[in-house]
């Protein structure tokens, strides 16, 4: 998690700081690019007398030189850079840096202005060979009284209010538009006077974000969430993982414990919860239930003369040999040493002591470890309820006992 952590971290502030210093697009409008004509406008056109002149050196910056001269309300002239072919899109685009500069006489003795105009084209309102139905939307400053470059918010530029008066467009329509700009142009404010004006464009460069910082803030949010949930659905997996791991090892723990670890039969405690088991599922239809206790006769004398390696072969196969023979709902436990208990519901005293002597015959036919003749001496007792369960343990043991003071190898019942 801390490594995940200290890489979304790490990711972020760089995706951050390319976001505000790399990721960055612009594009340079000098008047001489591909696709750019230069075209100079003036009040002639409407009447005036006011006459423009291009000024565009070889190798120097465009300009425009007018001659503002009385007989029209509003005078004017204007250098347009006019996008021939595709129009641009400004959408993506968040402020223009503007080089230039502004001389001139103006009526209010201040710096001239000067007024940009990015004229947008849409064919619900723009007309084919139409120069004055491209929407004019503008902003007005003195280049001479700010330090260069100017630069200008797209979003400052507003549609001209004379144009707006005379196209009455649809709310929906209303506003400013930057998605296709046909014409850049740089003109003399309002505040002209007569006399010989220069306007002189160094350069404009469109500036923009290939991602918007909104946009990216957002991805970046989203890269969180994501990581998130990958690591929560990651983090579930392996809890999940770690529990199916941690509940085998500790149904094979319980297996361990309720098992004789030498003859794989249940233990003493392994028997217990299996009677458990037993009388809660089964209730009284497990009654009668017959005990039987089974040692095997003179076993120590068998560690004695043939070692403990073998005396633990003749348990295996004794336990073996007792599971192959009886029902599957029989239990069969180690008690002990070399004791066994066998556990048979629904077994009469009778029925189970008939079992006891089958099983002691099979013992007669096993082949044994070292050529041993093994025997063993059966206790058999009842019992008729569940609170009779532990008398019968003991007194099968006790008959067990009995076998073995009667001569070993034989079935003694307890109620005999």
């Amino acid at each position: 998690m801390r490594w995940l952590l200290a890489l979304l971290v790490v990711t972020t502030l760089l995706g951050l700081y390319a976001n505000e210093y790399w990721m960055t697009r612009h594009l340079v409008l000098d008047g001489r690019g591909a696709g750019q004509h230069l075209e100079i406008v003036d009040d002639r056109s409407s009447g005036g007398k006011s006459e423009a002149r291009l000024d565009a050196p070889a190798g120097g910056p465009v300009g425009m030189r007018c001659d503002i001269r009385p007989g029209y309300e509003w005078p004017y002239c204007e250098l347009q850079f006019e996008m021939k072919g595709r129009p641009l899109d400004l959408s993506n685009f968040s402020h223009i840096r503007l080089w230039l500069n502004a001389e001139g006489p103006s009526l209010d003795h201040q710096a001239p202005q000067v007024r940009v105009f990015l004229r947008n084209a849409n064919p619900a309102y723009t007309k084919p060979g139409d120069a004055e139905s491209l929407k004019p939307q503008e902003v007005t400053f003195a280049p001479g009284a700010q330090p260069q470059p100017v630069e200008v918010r797209l979003s400052q530029f507003a549609v001209s209010s004379w144009w707006a008066q005379t196209h009455q467009l649809p709310v929906s329509l209303v506003g400013p538009e930057m998605d296709s700009i046909r014409v850049i142009s740089f003109s003399t404010s309002g505040q002209v006077a007569p006399g010989q004006h220069l306007i002189r464009v160094d350069r404009a460069e469109l500036v923009g974000d290939w991602v918007a910082p909104e946009t990216f803030r957002l991805g970046l949010v989203g890269l969180w969430m994501f990581s998130l949930l990958g690591y929560l659905v990651w983090e579930s997996w392996t809890v999940h993982g770690r529990l199916r791991l941690s509940m085998k090892r500790s149904r094979a723990l319980e297996k361990m414990a309720l098992r004789d670890p030498l003859t794989r039969v249940a233990n003493r405690d392994g028997l217990n919860r299996a009677l458990d088991l037993l009388l809660q599922v089964q209730g009284d239809m497990s009654f009668p239930l017959s005990v039987v206790f089974v040692d095997v006769d003179h076993f120590k004398r068998v560690n004695d003369e043939h070692g403990h390696e073998v005396g633990d072969q003749v348990l295996v196969l004794l336990a073996r040999t007792l599971r192959a023979n009886l029902p599957r709902d029989d239990l069969l436990a180690r008690w002990g040493g070399e004791e066994f208990v066998i556990v048979m519901p629904q077994t009469p005293a009778e029925e189970a002591v008939a079992v006891a002597e089958r099983l002691r015959q099979v013992l007669a036919r096993v082949e044994w470890s070292a050529g041993l003749k093994v025997t063993a001496s059966w206790g058999v007792a009842q019992a008729a309820a569940a609170a009779d369960v532990e008398a019968a343990l003991r007194e099968a043991d006790q008959a067990m006992y009995r076998a073995k003071h009667e001569g070993r190898d034989r079935v003694i019942s307890a109620s005999a």
